[in-house]
């Protein structure tokens, strides 16, 4: 018979792992299950046990031999119904959650561990720190505080985001008065990166879900894992992303018959390749302190490096003396992406965060277990990569109606793109903070947490549609002089994009909640099929076959984000909170095992 390794080695008093003060956990045997703790038998005479006792037991043994069997059991039938089974796991989760989060601080170690320290300063810290950790198990929130604290969390954010995203308009301005061919090959380079850098944006949403589930369920020292683990999948994700740019020119070639612009688009991409493990980095660091609640990191770190990644592009750029001319915008980017990893790295060890640094972990522990991971870092990238690549696809289409036309449409992404940092920013404060709650198994505080998340997303969206209605000839202004696309502007505006932004924060904001339930292969499914079996096509048919143009492929878009926000809103508000939360609960207290063969299914 084989028990759930991890629970296993918490109910084998030999293994070490029994509870401070020589107490040992209460292994729950539940009285009916989906999901047995016990299988016995190898392939398709594989078996479950349970307790012959109806309401469940609680298993303690002192013999360490019969730790792993169970003498009266029997096989379940797969009809037996699983309600009250989850209501009893869920509260033995609770329960042993509730005893056993913040004790094993520095005063539980025991005398060896004590004395390892002592002769092993620099050695990997054990403590939990849980003097310092917000108790999400116990805090009995309300809907006031959960307004304040998701405002007070959203606003940084909302600054950050946007602070990004002048980065690459910072090279369209610098680079683009060197000359025509300049501009279009950085325009092409950026759009090329900014795509590739969605795909570690989308893998770093798996952090949205373990990190807060971790910190809420009092276990720092495995976010830290997981934030590390998630660095070196990511990097390694980036190999093949490297060498594509360094080979991107052989592709090009098919697009662009401008030699000029595809080389130089090449060698800006070369460039960069040096910058994206920095920008990684500081991606998924953000991610560790967000789960703490500290969400100003970001906000502070971009306040110092946009300003000087502003003045360094322009003397690499444009130094009479020192200046590279057109590479030396690349190299100023890269050199800000590592510079804002470093000052992630001495926000971490001088100023907030580093109570819940516990040092490198082991390789093996990195390596370990990343089905886990990519089971959620492929949905967020689907979920991510979905709306930006469609952005793009817009752009394309606009280019076969005319100049004018692409000129509009590029005025209106940029907006509609900017528009979206502040329900993306929502998304994530909210995903953190319902995430901290199923982590801590509170239930009440993370449905109470998502009904505010839906408000804002409402509140957010509405924002948005009424400044772009309210400001359409402004911003028209800002872009162009030419009358002709100021009216196109205009028109797309009055009140078509400003209404679509109702659907894209609705949109944002719920795949945010999804990711802190852990439910990211749903949003990923949900934005895929909505926008390229939906949303595209028919924007490419309402554009080209019944001749709206630009006016179509907004329409095509805008029905693929309502289609997902109606969706993702329905799923939501029938979630199953009690299975949300014996996942979590499962999810967390299964990580550390080196073989998970017994878990994998469940979270498959």
């Amino acid at each position: 018979m084989v028990l759930f390794p991890t629970i296993n080695r918490i109910a084998n008093p030999s293994t070490g792992l029994n509870l401070p003060g020589g107490r040992r956990r209460r292994l729950f045997i539940p009285p009916s299950t989906q999901y047995p703790l016990f299988l016995y038998g190898e392939g398709d005479d594989q078996r479950s046990f349970l307790s012959l006792i109806e309401a469940g037991s609680e298993y303690v043994s002192d013999d360490v031999s019969d730790v792993v069997s169970v003498a009266t059991s029997r096989s379940l039938p797969s009809s037996l119904s699983t309600i009250d089974d989850q209501e009893s796991f869920h509260s033995w989760l609770v329960e042993e959650h509730r005893r056993i989060s913040f004790s094993n601080d520095e005063e539980d170690l025991s005398d060896q561990e004590q004395e390892e320290q002592e002769h092993h300063p620099h050695k990997r810290r054990r403590s939990s720190a849980s003097s310092s950790i917000k108790d999400f198990i116990h805090l009995r929130t309300t809907y006031p505080l959960e307004i304040s604290t998701l405002f007070r969390h959203s606003f940084p954010l909302i600054i950050t985001f946007i602070l990004e995203h002048f980065f690459s308009i910072v090279c369209l301005i610098v680079v683009g008065k060197l000359g025509t061919s300049e501009l279009a090959a950085v325009s092409l380079a950026t759009m090329t990166s900014t795509i590739t850098f969605a795909i570690f944006e989308g893998s770093a949403t798996a952090l949205d879900t373990l990190c807060p589930q971790a910190y809420g369920a009092g276990n720092p020292e495995l976010m830290c894992t997981f934030v590390q683990r998630s660095i070196l999948f990511s990097w390694t994700l980036y190999i093949p992303c490297a060498f594509f740019w360094w080979y991107s020119a052989h592709l090009f070639r098919f697009i662009i018959d401008d030699e000029i612009v595809v080389e130089l688009t090449s060698k800006f991409l070369r460039i960069l390749i040096v910058g994206g493990p920095g920008y990684i980095f500081f991606e998924n660091s953000k991610r560790f302190l967000q789960s703490q609640g500290i969400f100003e990191a970001g906000t502070g770190i971009l306040f110092i490096a946009a300003p000087l990644n502003i003045l360094l592009s322009w003397f690499l750029v444009w130094n009479e003396t020192y200046g590279l001319g057109y590479i030396g915008a690349p190299i100023a980017t890269a050199i800000n992406f590592w510079f804002m990893s470093f000052l992630m790295i001495m926000y971490v060890r001088f100023i907030d965060g580093y109570k819940c640094w516990f040092g490198i972990a082991k390789f093996t522990e990195l390596i370990s277990n990343w089905s886990q991971l990519y089971r959620l870092a492929i949905p967020g990238i689907i979920m991510i990569e979905s709306e930006y690549i469609a952005y793009e696809i817009m752009t394309l289409f606009a280019s076969y109606f005319g100049t004018r036309q692409l000129a509009a449409q590029s005025a209106v992404s940029s907006i509609a793109s900017l528009a979206y940092m502040i329900p993306f920013a929502v998304s994530i404060a909210a995903s953190t903070r319902i995430a901290n709650f199923i982590g801590g198994q509170n239930k009440r505080g993370a449905i109470m947490a998502t009904k505010v998340a839906m408000a804002a997303s409402l509140i957010v969206a509405s924002f948005n549609c009424i400044t772009l209605f309210t400001f359409r000839k402004q911003i028209a202004q800002i872009f162009t002089r030419d009358p002709h696309v100021i009216k196109l502007i205009d028109d797309l505006f009055n009140p078509l994009v400003a209404v679509i932004q109702l659907c894209d924060g609705v949109a944002c904001v719920n795949s945010g909640i999804l990711r802190a339930q852990g439910r990211q292969k749903i949003g990923g499914l949900i934005n895929f099929v909505a926008y390229y079996a939906l949303g595209l096509p028919l924007a490419l048919t309402l554009s080209k076959i019944i001749g709206l143009e630009l006016f179509g492929l907004w329409i095509g878009i805008g029905v693929g984000m309502a289609v997902i926000g109606i969706t993702e809103t329905g799923i939501i508000i029938w979630s199953d909170w009690e299975e949300i939360l014996i996942r979590a609960g499962l999810l967390i207290e299964c990580d550390e095992d080196d073989d998970n063969d017994d878990v994998t299914g469940f979270f498959a």
